[in-house]
């Protein structure tokens, strides 16, 4: 991506390094908030470039709908080694394609890609028992999601976590745990990446897709 398109961003993290500096007495390094712009410039180009009727169609698989009756969660999860951070996000979708709900939120001292992602999904179902949401598919890009929870030799933290999703899911009417190629869980992956790319750590469920995924999602359905 070139400089000038990036601009924007860059002004953006000078502007959050000078006040986290003027207010908190924490400072970032130049090359984390040129890099941290140019991450969150790429992603907003790849939400909202237009498609040309002469372009080929758009790289992003067709996002499957669910059946009549249910709805589908995707679950996506972003972690970052050095800094412990890890990113939570949900996207739940009904039969017609339309985005009921979205989540993000953020959690600290996360010790392994592993442990993120098994984070993520219990947010998911958590939030999606206190919605009172009954049938649910439940889908996520992590291969080895499946394997964690069925595993009676993981790790004590994996084995608590995958505890607690057991119990919730034995309250749902309905429900499946289904794995998404990445190219079928971009959205909720762009969301869960929005906290450790961009620093997004404020935890909400809005109801709606994000507006700045907006095109993405449409796309997504489409395929």
């Amino acid at each position: 991506m070139s400089i000038r398109r990036a601009v924007p961003w860059v002004l953006w993290q000078i502007w959050k390094a000078r006040n986290s500096l003027a207010f908190k007495n924490t400072s970032l390094s130049p090359r984390q908030a040129v890099r941290t712009a140019f991450e969150e410039a790429e992603l907003w180009f790849l939400a909202n470039s237009p498609q040309r009727d002469s372009e080929p169609t758009p790289t992003v698989k067709t996002w499957i709908k669910p059946p009549i009756g249910t709805l589908k969660c995707n679950v996506g999860s972003s972690w970052v080694c050095d800094q412990r951070n890890c990113g939570a996000a949900w996207i739940l979708r009904d039969p017609q394609e339309r985005t009921v709900a979205h989540s993000r939120r953020s959690y600290s001292t996360i010790n392994s890609g592993k442990e993120a992602h098994i984070t993520a999904l219990l947010w998911a179902v958590e939030s999606m028992h206190n919605m009172r949401q009954n049938n649910i598919i439940f889908e996520t890009s992590t291969e080895d999601t499946r394997e964690i929870m069925l595993s009676s030799s993981v790790s004590p933290s994996l084995h608590y976590l995958t505890s607690q999703i057991t119990t919730l899911l034995h309250k749902f009417e309905y429900w499946s745990l289904d794995h998404a190629a990445d190219e079928r869980n971009v959205a909720a992956n762009m969301i869960a990446g929005s906290v450790t790319t961009g620093h997004r750590y404020q935890s909400y469920i809005a109801s709606q897709g994000p507006a700045w995924l907006h095109s993405l999602l449409s796309r997504e359905a489409r395929g």
